[in-house]
């Protein structure tokens, strides 16, 4: 794990590491959604909340669709349409689940504590998820960490997706998603923004990427709680 040290919140990037799951879902696989056994997942998940020491239990994660909807959380909920949740209870852990997509985590510095997570590729950068995980935790003093996810270096996109960011963010046909996801946090207010900057696709050793193993494949996530 990839570990984001904010005082207040546990907050950890999952790799693809330290699970049960085999063949293309090796090992550490947090979705049943793309062909893996069930129960491996379900497994994983636990070590998962193990590893941070919160209860799994009270795991929430929503049914990514690739929108802008952020819910609150309530502890052990999941599957609800949507690419963010947030919490102001302590020890819910929600997980946001991505393959090349960016996971992201969004922290409120001052009492009463609260933490979102977000998943977001173009199509929700684009749409708003940033802003729309930025409201949800109201006022206050912001700080984010944007996780591993497809570098500038790989991600190819056309015309039609390039066009909906500024005009610098792609060179030579690439879309740098990770400043798009900071130049949108900061646009909503986030006063301090830090990067995790992987790429997914070009280590297969350490993260699944949907972009080089297509949909066969396992994905990792974001995990976070108000401690």
């Amino acid at each position: 794990m990839i570990f984001w040290d904010e005082p207040g919140y546990v907050v950890a990037f999952t790799t693809r590491i330290g699970g049960v799951s085999d063949g293309v879902y090796a090992s550490l696989n947090l979705t049943h959604g793309t062909g893996d056994d069930a129960e491996n997942v379900e497994e994983n998940r636990r070590l998962a909340c193990e590893a941070l020491d919160l209860p799994y239990e009270r795991l929430a994660f929503n049914r990514q669709v690739h929108s802008p909807t952020v819910h609150r959380a309530g502890p052990g909920t999941r599957g609800e349409p949507g690419d963010g949740l947030w919490t102001d209870e302590p020890r819910v852990p929600l997980l946001a689940m991505s393959a090349d997509c960016l996971p992201i985590a969004i922290t409120r510095s001052e009492s009463p504590r609260a933490i979102a997570v977000l998943h977001a590729g173009w199509r929700g950068l684009s749409e708003g998820v940033v802003a729309a995980g930025v409201h949800a935790l109201g006022s206050g003093s912001l700080a984010a960490v944007i996780g591993p996810a497809i570098g500038p270096c790989c991600y190819e996109v056309g015309p039609e997706v390039s066009g909906l960011f500024d005009h610098d963010l792609t060179v030579d046909g690439k879309l740098d998603l990770w400043s798009a996801a900071e130049r949108a946090l900061r646009a909503a207010g986030v006063e301090r923004v830090e990067r995790v900057d992987l790429c997914t696709r070009d280590y297969p050793q350490l993260f699944f990427s949907h972009r080089r193993d297509g949909r066969a494949r396992g994905v990792q996530g974001v995990i976070g709680a108000v401690a």
